[in-house]
């Protein structure tokens, strides 16, 4: 008996370890990991007090509170690692009544068969909130193995709760005296249960980290728009496998953040994104104030109407810091795409009818191949 406590604390000292190490070092903190830090501390704490014998009022009732408290940040842990949220203020509102109701009976002097009821019946409340929880996310290796081994710890707590008062070892009692093996039952059944969901919360937390660097990589972290990489990607999964490629600049962005601050000129940034990535499945910002829209199954002449149409929207764009007379306006370039040729060629033929369309005055949409002059070696100066 005395080998399993002390691989139990050593299991529970170990995995706060790792949770500690993950949450100071890590280069992401997550508020999972703190939550599980302190279900951590609170239940290695409830655990050494509990084998300790709880006959003295005090500690009986540091343990009707360690419980639930501790159980709560734990499952507040499980949501937050699978990217939910906290559980509503009403379960810490019961948690905490059941806490005081039992206090109140503790000095009632009522016995323990009774006293102890309201404080394990709120962590019966925050185990089937936990359960609940899991059973009505996705499926997945993560979500399940933290189904399962949370409910292994909600049917401990049930197996153990009639034989309660024994297991305090108060002596008050011998009506609920449970079998000799139960004792061990429980320790042995916790000792791999907790540890399970502990690196199930660990493993969803770095999941969920891999999944945000991930989509940062891929992704402008101004407009959310993709990157140029990441753009290309997207666009050899469209079908068809051929289409227009439109590029989009600002005209004389420059100006704007000399003028009104970079505050205002990122609100220009994101409008003007937000505006693209409305109109086609596809689109990318390229950096600063150049972006692209990629558009499968559409002709040139499709593509160049859209792209109007667009220019057209921006142009009557009017920013609360811009003077009454002070109006915006975009030059786009657009030109085809086939899948069997390299997409590097589609945008430079696009950035080419782009450059042209500044060339030209800006605030126009020109159409690659339309120019006599538009060759492979020429381009016209913005």
């Amino acid at each position: 008996m005395q080998i399993d406590l002390y691989v139990l604390m050593l299991v529970i000292i170990a995995a706060l370890a790792v949770v500690v190490v993950l949450v100071q070092v890590g280069p992401q903190r997550h508020a999972a990991t703190f939550y599980l830090a302190g279900g951590l501390l609170l239940g290695g704490a409830s655990t050494m007090l509990f084998f300790e014998g709880g006959e003295a009022p005090l500690t009986r009732a540091a343990l009707y509170a360690l419980d639930p408290l501790g159980l709560w940040a734990a499952v507040q842990s499980v949501r937050l690692s699978l990217g939910g949220a906290r559980a509503g203020r009403w379960l810490m509102r019961l948690i905490l009544g059941g806490i005081a109701l039992s206090l109140l009976l503790i000095a009632a002097g009522a016995p323990i068969a009774i006293e102890y009821l309201p404080a394990l019946g709120a962590s019966l409340l925050v185990y089937v909130d936990g359960l609940r929880f899991l059973w009505r996310r996705g499926r997945s290796t993560i979500r399940t193995g933290l189904l399962v081994s949370l409910g292994v710890m909600m049917l401990t707590a049930l197996v153990r709760l009639p034989f309660f008062p024994s297991l305090l070892d108060a002596g008050r009692t011998d009506l609920f005296a449970g079998p000799a093996w139960l004792p061990e039952f429980l320790l042995v059944t916790n000792a791999f249960a907790v540890p399970a969901v502990v690196g199930f919360i660990i493993a969803a937390v770095v999941q969920q980290q891999l999944r945000l660097y991930r989509h940062r990589s891929e992704h402008d972290g101004l407009t959310e728009l993709l990157t140029r990489s990441a753009f290309a990607t997207a666009l050899r999964e469209e079908q068809p496998g051929f289409g227009a490629i439109v590029l989009a600049d600002i005209d004389f962005f420059k100006k704007v953040n000399d003028r009104h601050g970079h505050g205002v000129g990122d609100d220009v940034i994101r409008h003007f994104a937000a505006l693209l990535g409305s109109a086609a499945p596809v689109a990318g910002r390229f950096g600063g104030e150049e972006f692209a829209i990629a558009l499968p199954g559409h002709s040139i002449a499709r593509a160049a109407e859209l792209a109007e149409r667009l220019r057209g929207e921006f142009a009557t764009y009017r920013h609360e810091a811009f003077a009454p007379d002070e109006r915006l306006s975009a030059s786009f370039g657009v030109a085809p795409y086939y899948r069997r040729r390299p997409l590097e060629a589609s945008l430079v033929e696009a950035d080419r009818a782009l450059y042209r369309a500044k060339g030209l005055g800006r605030d126009m949409v020109c159409l690659y191949g339309t120019n006599e002059f538009e060759r492979p070696d020429t381009r016209q100066s913005a």
